[in-house]
């Protein structure tokens, strides 16, 4: 078994340690800025040479690159347009939902106080489900397509809509 050196270090406690990395960051900033203007006028030469290339080959592709986003920029509406939606579903599932269903499922709509069980909910909820069975489409997806209509009106009326973007309300 072999044992490690003890090294015997001496910590440096420093107060004001954001004034001094600051100051650690701003020397380097320096440095850098320093170097560059040392080495000056070759690396401008490069530097022109390769964005003119890129200029060149953006103009001969013909496809402009789109300006970066940040994860902000998809909450944003855009061009006084709605939000952007969050989730899109890559293949939406779209069926006819029947009155009997619609009714089956109201009958029985989930609020979340606390004098509801939310198992009980999710039990009539399935037993619901089997009232219908579209075809093409898998059980999970029907559930998923049919719960936020199990609920009240106090969720969220975008989640609502993104689930139910693309089903079909029909009449029996």
């Amino acid at each position: 078994m072999q044992r490690r050196k003890k090294v015997a270090r001496e910590l440096l406690f420093d107060p004001e340690i954001e004034k001094a990395a600051k100051a650690n960051i701003k020397a380097a900033r320096l440095a850098r800025q320093a170097a560059r203007l040392a080495s000056g006028t070759q690396e401008t030469n490069k530097e022109e040479s390769s964005s003119s290339s890129d200029d060149e080959t953006e103009s001969m592709a013909g496809v402009d690159q789109p300006p970066r986003r940040t994860l902000d920029d998809y909450g944003q509406a855009t061009d006084g347009q709605n939000p952007n939606l969050g989730f899109q579903p890559v293949n939406p599932v779209s069926f006819d939902i029947k009155n009997t269903m619609l009714i089956a499922l109201k009958e029985n709509q989930f609020s979340g106080s606390e004098s509801e069980y939310p198992n009980i909910h999710l039990s009539l909820f399935y037993e619901a489900c089997w009232y219908t069975d579209p075809t093409g489409i898998s059980d999970s997806n029907k559930k998923l397509k049919l719960f936020p209509l199990s609920l009240t009106v106090l969720i969220d009326l975008i989640v609502v809509c993104t689930l139910l973007d693309g089903v079909h309300h029909s009449t029996v």
